[in-house]
């Protein structure tokens, strides 16, 4: 069952480069249309951007993926498990700020207006969310820290 959650999505995704190598219309991609007076490093700059941000948010989602399947060989408060947490919330955060930095950047560079937005969204991609939710891995890193010390003490002890 696992070989096929690994397997299918590459299939999807080969099938998605044959086509655009095709050059079949891909509908369901919106893509916008580039203004004629913009500047090449700035989009080249915007979509490296776009590039780390999302390998950031996807690696830490495949660490914490790891740090889970650790969970299951019943041990505690290794150190694998304090590592994972804490880069896996350090990624997400860091996602989390390179997606509003490339929103800000984007609006500035296509629309050509500079907007912040300190509105709250109710929702579980919110920004806040997700900001909440890496910097709550990194905490829960440092309570697994203290607990494998207090283990190491407890051990000795006996």
């Amino acid at each position: 069952m696992l070989y096929f959650f690994g397997f299918f999505p590459n299939c999807v995704l080969l099938g998605l480069i044959t086509d655009l190598l095709a050059g079949s219309d891909i509908s369901f991609i919106s893509t916008e249309k580039i203004p004629e007076n913009m500047n090449e490093f700035a989009l080249w700059g915007l979509i490296i951007l776009e590039l780390i941000k999302t390998g950031a948010y996807i690696y830490g989602l495949y660490v914490l993926r790891k740090l889970i399947r650790s969970f299951f060989r019943n041990k505690l408060y290794t150190k694998l498990q304090i590592a994972s947490l804490n880069l896996s919330g350090r990624l997400i955060c860091l996602s989390v700020i390179l997606g509003a930095v490339s929103e800000f950047l984007k609006k500035m560079i296509l629309d050509n207006r500079i907007t912040l937005n300190f509105g709250m969204e109710f929702s579980f991609s919110s920004f806040w969310i997700i900001l909440a939710f890496g910097i709550f891995l990194i905490f829960l890193a440092k309570v697994f820290q203290n607990a494998r010390q207090l283990k190491k003490e407890n051990e000795l002890t006996i």
